[in-house]
């Protein structure tokens, strides 16, 4: 695979993850576990479950776009 973690592995802050969840996407359309994708992509779990199910609803929105 082509694709290498981030050598700085603190938070980025305004920098957005787009090669990472692209990473992601891929892994997952292959057919890899959330877990496995994460782990070799180098986020959290919950980061890529955020990821793959869009933000939930809270009380300002009324639904999850």
């Amino acid at each position: 695979m082509d694709f290498e973690i981030r050598r700085i592995r603190t938070a980025q802050g305004p920098v957005k993850l787009s090669r990472e969840r692209a990473a992601y996407s891929r892994l997952v359309q292959q057919g890899y576990s959330n877990k496995e994708a994460c782990r070799l992509v180098g986020v959290d779990e919950r980061t890529g479950r955020k990821w793959r199910n869009g933000r939930s609803a809270d009380r300002r929105q009324k639904a999850a776009p």
